[in-house]
């Protein structure tokens, strides 16, 4: 395992515990993978990520915009992830039960006060063929 994939989970472990939200919609995701600046996990969609017309909501995908633009400063060695400034979502696709989803965080800059991120969000069809569903960017104030 990568020192950077180490520290992305040992901040998640933290996270999760403090954070209901996060602790309830993200309760089955996997970190797979992570080197400096970037991390990636994958979700499979189950009922408490949907709307009320059975595709994935999105309160979910801007809360995944805020947790791995998150997990994308902490991937640069950082402990403490900051506090969101904006979030701005695009809802490009959908997805819904049972479809399985590539969760991706960049941090694009990672400054003394402000952090800047973007995060992906693809639906993984047969052959690993994928359709963007979401993309996020995610600015944060950090003190480093």
């Amino acid at each position: 395992m990568s020192p950077e994939l180490q520290q992305v989970q040992k901040v998640w472990e933290r996270i999760r515990t403090d954070s209901p939200i996060y602790a309830f919609l993200l309760d089955d995701i996997d970190i797979y993978g992570a080197t400096k600046g970037v991390f990636n996990a994958r979700l499979q969609v189950a009922p408490q990520h949907l709307n009320s017309k059975g595709i994935l909501h999105g309160v979910f995908s801007a809360c995944v915009t805020d947790w791995a633009g998150g997990l994308a400063i902490a991937s640069c060695g950082l402990d403490s992830t900051g506090v969101s400034t904006n979030i701005h979502v695009n809802y490009l696709s959908t997805a819904s039960t049972g479809d399985w989803l590539d969760i991706e965080g960049r941090a694009d800059k990672v400054g003394r006060n402000l952090a800047f991120t973007t995060v992906t969000i693809s639906k993984i069809n047969g052959s690993d063929e994928r359709t963007l569903v979401a993309q996020g960017s995610h600015s944060k104030y950090i003190k480093t």
